[in-house]
């Protein structure tokens, strides 16, 4: 059984910078440097437990893919 791809999205959120996963805001983060950085470190960590895991910023309404576990991962 393949486990869930854990996506961690970086994205400003009222105003601040938050984590969203699986539609749950973690944060605030004080700049989008520390989201990412908290959003990688958990993702790389996810992905030694055997989860596909990748980590995307959001801009407007598009996504861009920072780090990611999953080979065939198309960038955004």
């Amino acid at each position: 059984m393949a486990l869930p791809h854990a996506r961690y999205i970086v994205l400003e959120h009222e105003d601040v910078w938050k984590i969203n996963l699986d539609n749950r805001y973690y944060g605030p983060f004080p700049t989008r440097e520390a989201a990412v950085e908290s959003a990688t470190g958990t993702a790389q960590k996810a992905s030694e437990a055997g989860y596909p895991a990748s980590v995307l910023i959001m801009r407007g309404g598009s996504f861009e893919t920072l780090w990611t576990s999953v080979a065939d991962e198309p960038a955004q």
